[in-house]
């Protein structure tokens, strides 16, 4: 089964239905929610969403957010441990400490992360689709 590592804005923008999701990554999350493909989503991720639905920066509750994780077959959170620390390591410096553990935990899972950040699209260091 292909799996995916997702950045905050693809689950953000993908439960709240938001037309800045690439056909393709709606597609992909789709495929998931049918369990046809796995995503996995950092915690670091889980947290980050926490805190801009708290904020209002979306439009979605962590609650609904939570809900369609646990309703799709193909969602798994994974943790930052000491494996994906390590893997941090070797990812540029300039990037934030967020971009650094998600490009990590895609690294160390050896699958794609699906972004729209142009700087992680850019890496050499990491698989990375959007369009």
């Amino acid at each position: 089964m292909d799996s995916y590592v997702v950045d905050t804005h693809v689950i953000a923008w993908f439960i709240a239905e938001d037309k800045r999701l690439s056909p393709l990554a709606l597609s992909i999350l789709n495929q998931a929610q049918d369990g046809e493909v796995q995503i996995l989503i950092p915690i670091l991720v889980l947290a980050e969403l926490t805190h801009i639905a708290e904020k209002g920066k979306v439009k979605v509750s962590i609650e609904e957010i939570l809900q369609r994780i646990k309703l799709g077959d193909g969602f798994t959170v994974v943790a930052f441990d000491f494996p994906i620390f390590q893997a941090m390591l070797t990812l540029p410096k300039e990037w934030d400490i967020h971009d650094r553990i998600i490009g990590a935990t895609s690294s160390y899972y050896q699958t794609t992360l699906i972004t729209r950040d142009e700087m992680l699209r850019a890496s050499t260091k990491i698989q990375t689709l959007w369009d």
